[in-house]
């Protein structure tokens, strides 16, 4: 089932429901109302017909309509109108007086019968609240009050509720075809709904299988709303935009790597033919190797840094939890190590969430960065304080053009292209701090010197 159909369904079900509920109960206080109406005019005819005051079982003997003889049973037509007490009794309702043996001792001139049970005897004996009930004489439906009047005596009213039952009748079909009608109605609102709401997941589809189909990622969804959809949409076209700025990274990568790499190439291949024809002998064939070795160790580290920079954020090392410090003093002793270079440190512990080897390579690179512009003999100087790591040299500084660019791949300054190195130091450690979600700076001090450094966030951020 489709996303629009299940809108529609879900949509009528929920309305039908609702319209149901609302009939169900103006129904049942339809049904309630009517029933108290006819119970208030019952209580109201049993006064009534007893208008005489508190009457006595033998108030009725020797009256005329009474019929004798414990637990009788009159006949129909013997009721007459109660005697004397027929005047006060109005053909609304139907009445007749009951002893506590069951005996009628008197009924109206309807000749209408009306039954009597265990409660109404027991309503006769003694005093109790008044008994209300359905009854059904000849296939009519009643309702009936059974009274207690003095002791031994008590009177019974019922009134026909035909007319109430055919109008209840007739509200329930109403009502049937009114919560028909609501659902019918509630399903064509839901699938115009569905169809108007869904329209922008259908321009959604659409392009992304125009995507998926033509590899074309400056297809654009037009955004008209600030609702979810409206949202998803433009979600949508911020990733399409992510795609094709990663899509012409890679090209420029690739682009980039083929112009780094063919240099050494070049080179390599040049001095291998001369190796091969033998045009070099002696101390210029030494030097010529020693160039082919330095070409290969320039060409193996281009490659490693384009390995590490195309799989950073997208290898299998896990985020742990990790002290920066530590990390970055075992990256400033190894420096130590390998060019006896003068290194202070300040350092704080940062507890962060961070891929160990990743970062120890983005740190590593900033103090040989470092190394190679400081002056010689001055000492580089390691700050991290919170989550901010500097890393100052006392060279030249960098160039005010060159500021925005050096973490580039592949750039270098004018002055760095004579030295040895790829360009690609700095754009690893711009590379590693994002995907920490971290951020890179470089800066000149005010008394010299170049500050480049990186921000990550502390763990829990």
């Amino acid at each position: 089932m489709s996303l629009r159909a299940r809108l529609t369904v879900f949509v009528t079900i929920a309305v039908g429901l609702a319209v149901a509920v609302v009939a169900f109960f103006s129904y049942g206080f339809a049904k309630d109302e009517a029933i108290d109406e006819v119970d208030a005019f019952l209580s109201e005819r049993g006064p009534v017909v007893g208008i005489f005051g508190v009457l006595q079982l033998d108030d009725f003997r020797g009256r005329p309509g009474f019929i004798g003889g414990q637990g009788s049973q009159p006949e129909l037509g013997q009721g007459g109108r109660f005697g004397p007490l027929g005047e006060v009794v109005r053909e609304d309702a139907v009445a007749q007086f009951i002893d506590a043996s069951g005996s009628i001792l008197a009924f109206g001139e309807s000749g209408l019968l009306l039954p009597v049970d265990e409660a109404d005897l027991a309503l006769a004996v003694e005093s109790g609240s008044d008994l209300l009930r359905d009854i059904d004489i000849d296939g009519v439906h009643y309702r009936m009050l059974t009274r207690h009047m003095s002791p031994g005596l008590a009177i019974q009213v019922a009134r026909d509720v035909t007319g109430t039952d055919e109008i209840l009748a007739g509200l329930r079909l109403r009502l049937l075809l009114l919560s028909l009608g609501g659902a019918a109605i509630a399903a064509a609102m839901g699938w115009l709904i569905s169809n108007r709401s869904l329209r922008p997941v259908g321009e959604l589809t659409n392009a992304a299988e125009h995507v998926a189909a033509t590899r074309d990622l400056d297809a654009r969804i037009d955004v008209v709303r600030d609702d979810e959809l409206g949202r998803l949409a433009a979600s949508f076209n911020s990733m399409l935009a992510a795609l094709e700025e990663a899509r012409l990274s890679q090209q420029r990568l690739v682009a980039d790597a083929s112009h780094e790499l063919r240099t050494p190439l070049t080179s390599l291949r040049t001095n291998i033919e001369l190796l091969q024809r033998g045009a070099v002998e002696g101390a210029e064939r030494v030097e010529l190797l020693a160039d082919v070795n330095s070409e290969t160790v320039e060409l193996t580290n281009l490659v490693a840094e384009l390995v590490d920079l195309a799989t950073i954020g997208r290898h299998e090392e896990p985020r742990v939890e990790l002290d920066l410090a530590e990390l970055v003093a075992q990256a400033t002793d190894r420096l130590r190590r390998r060019t006896d270079l003068e290194v202070s440190t300040e350092l704080e512990a940062t507890l962060i969430e961070g891929r160990r080897n990743g970062l120890l390579r983005a740190i590593s690179n900033l103090l040989e960065n470092a190394a190679k512009w400081g002056s010689e003999g001055e000492r580089i100087d390691v700050s991290l304080q919170g989550r901010t790591l500097t890393v100052r040299d006392h060279g030249p500084g960098i160039p005010q053009d060159d500021l925005e660019r050096v973490f580039e791949r592949f750039y270098r300054s004018p002055e760095a292209r004579a030295l040895p190195g790829s360009g690609l130091g700095l754009s690893i450690v711009a590379a590693v701090a994002d995907d920490h979600g971290g951020e890179v700076f470089a800066r000149n001090a005010p008394d010299g010197g170049a500050m480049v450094g990186l921000t990550l966030p502390i763990s829990g951020e």
